[in-house]
Formats: structure tokens, sequence, C-alpha cells
């Protein structure tokens, strides 16, 4: 039987805040329970999901922060993109950002960030489009994909750094109009790409998995049109029975018409 991701639950997060939205990705933690999530706004959150059997049933946020620049001051809406989240193992995180796209690593919530040094050609990336997904293997090891690879018929670039050197020479395929969104390192090793179509005012998602070691990729779900809302972060976790999950957030785009809603699928093979 072929590998698949399974619905296991979803849950629609519904706040009196109009500011709350805009979800970009997150991190679940070993117990399935600890959350950090990330604002397309240069904001970020920690908290809980609240959870009855296999069913999250709701939120509860602890701590939440605007994230600073290099300088120590708060982003501004210029530079405050912030779409890929990846932590570290030791308490800290990274952040990937759009426009211009940039990797900054930050020691806690409150930390003034170091920038890490990227390649010149990663400015020449289109300016909605650029870093998109953030993901670390082994605490050192960081990977970073673009939403868009430039052309249909091109694959997207694994850009990973190791020891201070980048390089792309794994790829994954561009088949059909999806484009990234998010992306997770499982506790089993493989890379986890979460997807999105846009088709007419709702979307499409799929999941796919990356061997790192070869480069050999899946698919494990793709989603009926308007299925769910819009996917775009992504977390790998194995719970108590020694499932794998994945737990995904959607960007509401701060609009009414569409969810902040948490899905959580099971990978079975």
């Amino acid at each position: 039987m072929a590998a698949e991701a399974r619905l296991l639950s979803r849950f629609h997060w519904q706040t009196d805040n109009p500011e709350l939205g805009g979800f970009s990705a997150l991190e679940v933690g070993e117990d399935g329970l600890s959350l950090t999530v990330l604002m397309d706004r240069g904001h970020v959150m920690q908290g809980q999901l609240l959870r009855s059997g296999d069913s999250i049933t709701g939120v509860s946020i602890t701590s939440e922060t605007d994230l600073r620049g290099p300088d120590g001051q708060p982003l501004d809406e210029e530079d405050d993109d912030s779409e890929g989240l990846a932590e570290d193992g030791l308490g800290g995180f990274y952040v990937s950002f759009e426009g211009p796209a940039r990797v900054w690593h930050y020691a806690d919530q409150a930390a003034t960030p170091l920038q890490i040094a990227l390649p010149e050609h990663f400015a020449q990336m289109q300016g909605n489009a650029s870093l998109e997904a953030l993901a670390v293997l082994g605490g050192s090891r960081l990977l970073t994909l673009p939403e868009r690879s430039g052309r249909f018929d091109k694959p997207f670039p694994v850009f990973q750094i190791v020891n201070g050197v980048w390089s792309d020479h794994l790829k994954v395929a561009r088949t059909g109009p999806f484009v990234i969104t998010g992306a997770d390192v499982g506790p089993d090793g493989y890379l986890y790409i979460l997807e999105r179509d846009f088709v007419g005012v709702g979307f499409r998602s799929r999941i796919r998995r990356m061997d790192l070691a070869d480069g050999a990729t899946e698919t494990l779900m793709v989603s009926a049109p308007w299925e769910y809302g819009n996917l775009e972060g992504i977390s790998a976790w194995r719970d108590g029975e020694g499932r794998l999950r994945l737990t995904t957030v959607s960007d509401n785009n701060f609009l009414a018409i569409q969810k902040t809603e948490f899905v959580e699928f099971l990978v079975t093979d």
C-alpha cells in the first residue's frame, strides 16, 4: 500500500481579535501540545494545542511578541513578511522572510537576530515568492525552499547550508500548478513539503515528502478544491503511539471569508 496522509482532525480557530491571523508557519513539540506559530507580519506566538483523544479542540496562547530586526527595533511593514519557521532544538528558532529574501536566527522571541549569510543570487528572487519554507535537520542543517521556482517546467531548489556553505543539489519536481507554502523535517528524516494551488476563490493543498538521501519524492495527499483553507504551515512529529502526524495551519489573509484552522493528518505507510 502506498503511503498517504489521512485526515485525523481539524479545528477552526475563532477569535474576536481582528489582528489575529495570517499564519504562515508553525512548530508542534514532541508532546503534540506545545506550539509556536508565526504570522506573516513579523509576529510570533507560543502556547498549547488543546486535545481530546485524536482531536484538536482549542488553542491556548501564553506569550507573543513582535520580531525584531538586527538593529534591535521591531520590524516595519516593508520588511516584516515572515514566512518560514524552524526551531533549533536549543530554545531558539530560525525565520525566513520574503522581500527581500533572508534568514535570521533568534535565540528567543525577544532576541536581536543573527543574520544568516545568503548567496548573492537570493536577492534576485521574486519579491513575494521567495523563501517561503524553512526546516532544520539535526539542529544544524538548515533547509529553505522558495514559493516559486521561476518557471512551470523548472524544479524547486532545496537550498541547504551546512557549516556555512550553501548548496542546492536537491530539487523538488514542479508538477501541476502547485507552489510551495511550508516544509518540515520529520522524526523519520524525510522532508515534508506543503503546497498550494489557488482555484478561483479557494485553494487546493498537496503534501509530498522527499528522501533527503537521494531526492526521491512521493505524494501523500492532494485535497479537493475548497476542502481546506489556505494551508501554509506544516509540522511533522511522532505521537505517543509512534504514529507520524502532520499538523498544518491555514493563513486567512485577514479576510472574513477565510478561516484560520488547524488540520492534522496521520501518515500511513
